[in-house]
């Protein structure tokens, strides 16, 4: 409809990965939302205005969430093996992590029980390797892509030690955001994980037995005083220039999706972590005892996103973005982590097939 000029709706959400593709248009396809979000601009979080942004600079897309990602822990699981909530506050970094893994395994002693899972299906443990080294594998609109990045390379040698220690399992289904992946949970298979705030939905609707079982804190990092989230996932809601009146659009958008007004209903309805920062910190808002997700978990969720608001690191989705996560979760991650492939040599594999897209 884009492409032909005729049949588009006025509004559209456009999920994460498809962005590069209705982005190709710009301003001849979409509408910028740059006057509209004008009145709300100041407290929205601009990592993640950022990710809907256009090679032009203009913004195109509106958020519904930041996506920030963070560690969910089972704490009435782990306090069975003598696991505390304070062992859990002094983790922050992968090694702190990684030792207090090896100690719950070695508590729990059953074959099958693992402290965390690894994706082969999925890019949220990469994405965030990335940010905490300030990297990205698409070099952004003007770079060059490039799998080969320090980050990654850390992230899956070290995901490869946890496997290889039974710290680990390769999650079911390839990650945890899978009818295996709930299941996996429920069954105490896994005690920790990190994931988008979003994902906190799935408990609700998926996992309501877990109630009050749930701990959520920040991620670890590889070294200190680097980010220790990245928004994860999402939709940009976007602006056709087929609408009938597209300034009229745009303007109900940023107001339903930037206003405070419309963040409370996308918090109450949908558990999704709003981008207007001024409502983080908002005691009615952040700790309402009669929000679902409130109520679900042992902490405020809130709380966790308002200390790591300058945290939070961006990678960017452009044009080449779906050649490298379909290279990475068809092949590439299963090499390494199935089937125990040298991390250099899959990544440089991967390198190689990206290349010929570019």
């Amino acid at each position: 409809s884009l492409q032909t000029g005729e049949g588009a709706p006025d509004l559209c959400d456009v999920e994460m990965g498809q962005v590069p593709n209705i982005y190709e248009g710009l301003d001849t396809w979409l509408y910028p939302l740059d006057d509209a979000m004008a009145p709300y601009k100041a407290d929205m979080l601009a990592s993640r205005l950022d990710a809907y942004k256009g090679s032009d600079g203009k913004q195109y897309g509106a958020p519904f969430h930041v996506g920030a990602t963070v560690m969910y822990w089972n704490m009435a699981e782990l306090e069975k093996y003598g696991i505390t909530k304070d062992d859990v506050d002094a983790v922050t970094t992968w090694d702190d992590y990684t030792a207090l893994g090896k100690k719950y395994v070695a508590a729990r002693g059953e074959d099958g029980k693992f402290f965390t899972s690894v994706d082969t299906g999925g890019t949220d443990w990469m994405w965030l390797a990335m940010a905490e080294y300030g990297e990205d594998w698409t070099g952004g609109f003007d770079g060059t892509a490039n799998v080969q990045l320090d980050s990654v390379k850390k992230m899956l040698t070290m995901q490869q030690g946890w496997l290889k220690d039974k710290v680990a399992e390769v999650s079911p289904d390839g990650h945890v955001d899978l009818e295996a992946g709930y299941q996996n949970i429920l069954d105490h298979n896994i005690v920790s994980f990190p994931k988008a705030l979003w994902y906190m939905s799935r408990f609700i609707n998926y996992m309501p037995e877990e109630k009050g079982n749930w701990y959520i804190t920040k991620c670890p990092v590889f070294e200190a005083g680097q980010k220790c989230s990245v928004g994860i996932g999402g939709t940009g809601t976007v602006v056709t220039q087929q609408s009938k009146d597209a300034k009229l659009a745009a303007d109900f958008l940023c107001f339903a999706k930037m206003s405070p007004e419309g963040e409370q209903s996308i918090w109450n309805d949908l558990g999704f972590d709003v981008c207007n920062t001024s409502l983080w910190t908002d005691d009615k808002f952040a700790h309402d005892k009669t929000n679902q997700y409130n109520a679900f978990f042992q902490n405020y969720p809130y709380d966790v996103l308002a200390s790591i608001k300058d945290q939070i690191g961006t990678v960017m989705t452009v044009k080449i973005s779906p050649t490298i996560n379909e290279q990475m979760c068809t092949t590439t991650l299963n090499e390494v982590l199935e089937d125990g492939t040298s991390v250099d040599d899959a990544l440089k594999e991967a390198q190689d097939a990206v290349e010929l897209e570019e």
